[in-house]
């Protein structure tokens, strides 16, 4: 597993990959737009919508906060 990080102004992406799954998310959705849009342009994916649980991980998202269970 390779968890990746970058700084844009205030905002930032997490990026993590294990295998063939890349998980992300960011302080701002634009950063996420870009990211995808780039991955698309590189390589064949779809997107699976909100993450809602990871293997032996759960997901919780509220409008101002991210659980990991």
């Amino acid at each position: 597993m390779t968890l990746f990080r970058r700084e844009v102004d205030k905002d930032f992406i997490i990026v993590q990959i294990y295998v063939d799954d890349i998980i992300f998310g960011a302080t701002n959705e634009s950063l996420c737009k870009d990211f995808s849009n780039l991955m698309k342009s590189k390589f064949e994916m779809s997107m699976m919508g909100e993450l809602k649980f990871v293997p032996g991980l759960q997901i919780k998202q509220d409008r101002k906060s991210t659980y990991v269970h």
